[in-house]
């Protein structure tokens, strides 16, 4: 007997028909080939489910499956016909007049809509506005709004006028695609992840869009093995690349990537370790907190700390538990760190009910308000710099235009990094800064200074923003501080006066050693 497929949408299925390939992008075509399978495959009281024989074309699916596929009469019109055409709104009824957020929530085989929500924002965090409309238009905003302006499609005709280019998922509609695209994409995955077999003729040739359904379905719990989606970098652009490369191609690794880790070789193996017991520490419900003796720098001595591990960030030369709990500096103090995991010298379980977790931390654990590794990734994307949970500051600074021509426009530092390309910009940035007397001044001064366009490549500065974080003492995150010198003498810092004061006394103290030197000689 063949099986049956009754399983619902959820985010660890449909990263599996996805291939691994990052949800933030893939999540409509991965919801459209659990719909077809349910079509295929579904429950005999599945209102999905289409009555096809083992073997059947394309034809013969979308016939079943869409409305309004037949002529009854000489006037009737059919839709769903057409190899490069998106059908029309025709009938409500039709599974094309359906939304995405109709397929995962109001179908049936769907999840209650708050639990699939936070599975979601778990595995891949974004704004959850922004999630809202990428449910209800099928287009992720954080996608849309980073695609380069003005962008025209290609034309594969190379003497065919360019076509208007046509919006994927009009008003939404998940099924609104060519039948090109249906057949080509989402049938032809369905066949490479062992869903459906291509149907052969007597002579053994493969009969094209005809398809046999499958005695057996692949293992699912093989592909949760194998496909390693790399939504745990944050990089939309660079996840592209690493879920397209992980895996050799014909035999030959051809993706490579180097990382900057300065964790030395005893520090690696206290690292190894700790990972291992946080995923068992994470692996159960709820989570424990655990009590750890890290080797501060700072402190200059070893300090115990109880805290609620919340993720591993690695970020610029080494890896980082994020935990909330007592902090570094004073363990009265309930709040966010950032602890080195090499320098994590022990590592204990607690349970919740140890009488000494803080109560502060204990009933924010008991109220559910813990926070968890999205909170962290959305407050890191507002700030430059790793310590998420300081004090953020604006900068301004200008770079020789022909260096921030060829090295900085176009490049991403920053989700705040932002070039000021016209006047109006300038002065939100005057507002939003909030100037005392004297930066006024300079800022008066440049503002004045200014060409009309800004644009303008023979004005010899390009002036950008941004916001990074500073520690109680005012400092700058070290992490930033090391981007702006290796800038070197093509960056000037103009605010604030005291991140200023600050590189000038840096570049004095430079200067000073290699003076020395050469008076040495």
């Amino acid at each position: 007997m063949r099986p049956q497929f009754d399983y619902p949408p959820t985010v660890e299925l449909l990263q599996i028909l996805a291939q691994g390939n990052n949800l933030k992008q893939h999540l409509p075509k991965a919801v459209r080939l659990w719909v077809i399978l349910r079509s295929l495959y579904g429950q005999d009281n599945d209102v999905v489910r289409k009555s096809l024989s083992d073997s059947f074309s394309y034809e013969d699916w979308y016939k079943e499956f869409f409305t309004e596929t037949k002529k009854l009469s000489f006037d009737d019109k059919v839709y769903h016909n057409g190899r490069d055409q998106k059908p029309p709104f025709h009938d409500p009824d039709c599974p094309c007049a359906k939304s995405l957020a109709y397929w995962l929530f109001d179908s049936e085989l769907t999840l209650p809509k708050p639990e699939w929500v936070q599975s979601f924002l778990q595995v891949y965090p974004m704004k959850p506005e922004d999630l809202e409309t990428f449910l209800a238009t099928g287009k992720n905003p954080e996608i849309e709004n980073n695609k380069p302006k003005n962008q025209l499609p290609n034309v594969s005709s190379k003497n065919s006028k360019r076509k208007k280019y046509a919006e994927p998922f009009p008003n939404g509609r998940l099924f609104a695609i060519t039948r090109r695209n249906l057949q080509e994409n989402d049938f032809a995955t369905l066949v490479e992840l062992g869903w459906l077999e291509p149907q052969k003729n007597q002579a053994g040739e493969i009969l094209t869009h005809h398809y046999c359904k499958v005695e057996v379905f692949p293992s699912i719990s093989s592909w949760k093995n194998s496909v390693l989606p790399s939504h745990f970098i944050p990089q939309v652009d660079f996840t592209e690349i690493s879920d397209t490369y992980f895996q050799p191609i014909n035999g030959t690794q051809r993706f490579f990537m180097h990382v900057e880790y300065v964790v030395s070789k005893d520090g690696i193996d206290r690292v190894g370790k700790w990972k291992d017991e946080l995923k068992r520490i994470w692996e159960k419900m709820p989570v424990n907190p655990i009590q750890i003796l890290y080797d501060s720098a700072s402190l200059s001595r070893e300090a115990s700390r109880i805290v609620y591990p919340v993720c591993i960030y690695y970020f610029q030369r080494a890896t980082y538990l994020c935990a909330f709990g007592q902090t570094l500096k004073n363990k009265r103090t309930i709040n966010w760190h950032n602890y080195r995991l090499d320098r994590v010298q022990e590592l204990r379980e607690l349970d919740w009910l140890n009488p000494s977790i803080p109560a502060e931390l204990r009933q924010l654990h008991d109220t559910n308000q813990l926070n968890e590794p999205e909170y962290i990734l959305q407050k890191i994307s507002a700030a430059w710099g790793l310590d998420f949970y300081r004090e953020s500051r604006k900068m301004l600074i200008r770079f020789n235009q022909d260096f921030s021509q060829s090295y900085i426009k176009n490049s991403f530092r920053h989700e705040t990094f932002r070039f000021l390309n016209e006047k109006q910009e300038f002065i939100q940035f005057i507002r939003e800064y909030k100037p005392n007397e004297q930066e006024k001044k300079l800022l008066k001064e440049i503002f004045q200074d200014l060409p009309e366009d800004i644009n303008n490549l023979d004005y010899p500065y390009a002036y950008y923003t941004a916001d990074y974080r500073i520690d109680e003492s005012n400092i700058i995150d070290n992490t930033v501080m090391m981007r702006l010198r290796a800038w070197g003498p093509m960056v000037e810092v103009l605010l604030p006066g005291e991140l200023r004061s600050r590189m000038a006394k840096d570049i004095q103290e430079t200067w000073k050693l290699y003076h020395k030197s050469s008076q040495h000689k």
